[in-house]
């Protein structure tokens, strides 16, 4: 720390032998400053604030009915471009200054400088904005406030207005689409429809049901059959028990040869039912026998004695042999009828596999299209509502007001220039002026360098110092001496001095360029 501090005293010494240098450079530079400042021309500055009110009253009113659009968000980025080339020139045009531009390029120029002339700050909380604008002119400053703050108030509500018909067209040439594609879609269904009637779904019934029905006949069928070939086996069989012919020799016999046919079938059912149920195959053939002889009994007229001689003592016809030959027959033919039944059955089992595949395919294609059609269906309904919404929303846009503007502070005409600061300026030139001497004091002692203390003698040439001689100050000398001290001073006073005038000149209002 030592070592910094001889070093800087050092430099501090070596620089006080170009004071004269320092305090002359620092006249210059304040004078050439002052000056320059004192010529610099008056600007003026207006400004005008004004509150944006997004607030209505319909906003809870309207909820669910009509879009409420984020007004707010909308105002600020209208603050944003409001400095944009269109509204720039809109702004020229208003305050006529578009008359000094001769051509493109002078638009250009014109519209930069407004550019720097205009601002706009606003307090986000408050929705409180302050526009305001600078110029040697105090009324051009003044209309040029007036001017950006009526396109900032203009272009806010139409730019509302000009989204709402914007949204309002889109939906409109939605709509239009839609109902085109919604026609096409319809007349595809009906083509469809028409193409393939008989195999939509919910015509002929279920094939899936027709499928089981006839699957279940064709068991019932077969299950018959079974019964029916059982049937036929057991009178094949007891027709070969039977006789055809038999005599009858006139022992008076009771019964007919029906009863006698009936005796015997249940004689056997009596058999077989000590070893089987009566729910055995045979059993309900045999059963089933003797109620068809039942019924013939019932049908053919009783016998006299007429019909008693028939019988007497000569060979005749078995007609229980005649009637089994019959009933076999029958047999014969239902089985035959059956199996010709399952035949139809298992044909219209494969038509209708065919008529499902056909019709499963005719329902999934449907489903396509009545899927296309519910979409474009659904979606030209959600833009019917939204078309209403968007009315609904523009007459609110239209008839009331979304967004209220309230001139808080009106634009006036500046009666004091708000630049330059004069008084900053001068002083930041006072402060410069001795840096700069200060700095060229320092660079012609670092270029003109002198020992300014014996260590230095030591360091730069490594000898060892034996002694030194000091300055013998005569009279003369100290006169001398304290003359140029007293004129250094008298100079830094004096540009002190000049300093503080220059201060209170400004803070009067009195420039130098008019003294």
């Amino acid at each position: 720390m030592h070592e910094i501090a001889s070093e800087v005293l050092a430099q501090v010494r070596g620089a006080s032998r170009f004071k004269w240098v320092a305090i002359i450079v620092a006249w210059v530079v304040c004078l050439a400053g002052w000056v320059f400042v004192s010529q610099m021309p008056d600007k003026y500055a207006s400004s005008a604030r004004v509150h944006v009110d997004t607030r209505t009253v319909l906003r809870p009113l309207l909820s669910g009915l009509a879009i409420q659009p984020n007004v707010g968000s909308q105002v600020r980025l209208m603050s944003k471009l409001l400095f944009s080339r269109p509204n720039l020139e809109k702004v020229a045009r208003m305050t006529d200054l578009d008359l000094n531009a001769k051509d493109e390029k002078g638009m250009q120029a014109l519209v930069g400088s407004l550019k720097g002339m205009l601002s706009i700050s606003s307090a986000r909380q408050l929705d409180l904005f302050t526009i305001s604008a600078q110029n040697q002119d105090p009324k051009l400053a003044k209309r040029l406030v007036q001017s950006l703050l009526t396109i900032f108030v203009e272009e806010t509500l139409g730019e509302t207005r000009k989204d709402s018909d914007t949204a309002r067209r889109f939906i409109d040439q939605q709509i239009k689409e839609y109902e085109l594609r919604l026609v096409a879609a319809e007349k595809a269904r009906e083509e469809f429809k028409r193409d393939n009637y008989g195999s939509l779904p919910g015509q002929g019934g279920s094939h899936y049901e027709q499928l089981q029905s006839y699957a279940g006949q064709i068991e019932e069928t077969k299950l018959a059959i079974n019964e029916a070939v059982n049937r036929r086996n057991e009178l094949k069989r007891q027709l070969e028990d039977e006789e055809p012919m038999f005599e009858d020799f006139g022992g008076g016999v009771a019964s007919s040869p029906v009863d006698a046919r009936i005796q015997s079938l249940q004689a056997q059912i009596d058999s077989l039912l000590l070893k089987y149920t009566e729910r055995h195959p045979e059993i309900r053939i045999l059963k089933q026998t003797i109620a068809d002889l039942e019924k013939q009994k019932e049908e053919e007229p009783e016998l006299g004695e007429e019909d008693d001689d028939l019988y007497g003592g000569a060979t005749q016809t078995n007609p229980v042999f005649q009637q089994m030959k019959i009933a076999l027959g029958e047999a014969n033919a239902n089985i035959a009828s059956l199996k010709g039944r399952v035949r139809t059955l298992q044909k219209r089992i494969n038509a209708s596999q065919v008529a499902m595949g056909k019709s499963l395919d005719v329902e999934t294609r449907l489903k396509a299209l009545n899927r296309d059609y519910g979409i474009i269906k659904s979606n030209y309904d959600a833009l019917l509502k939204r078309r209403e919404t968007a009315r609904l929303s523009g007459n609110v846009d239209q008839n009331t007001d979304s967004v209220k503007f309230r001139i808080v502070d009106p634009p006036q005409v500046p009666s004091k220039p708000s630049a330059p600061n004069r008084i900053l300026l001068s002083s930041g030139v006072f402060v410069g002026s001795l840096v700069v001497g200060l700095g060229l004091a320092l660079l012609l002692s670092l270029l003109r360098p002198v020992f300014t203390s014996p260590q230095k003698v030591r360091d730069a040439t490594g000898l060892p110092l034996l002694g030194g001689v000091s300055m013998n100050w005569v009279p003369s000398l100290v006169d001398a001496r304290r003359k140029r001290l007293w004129k250094f001073s008298l100079a830094s006073v004096s540009l002190i001095v000049a300093f503080g005038a220059v201060l209170v000149l400004e803070v009067m209002g009195i420039n130098l360029s008019s003294i």
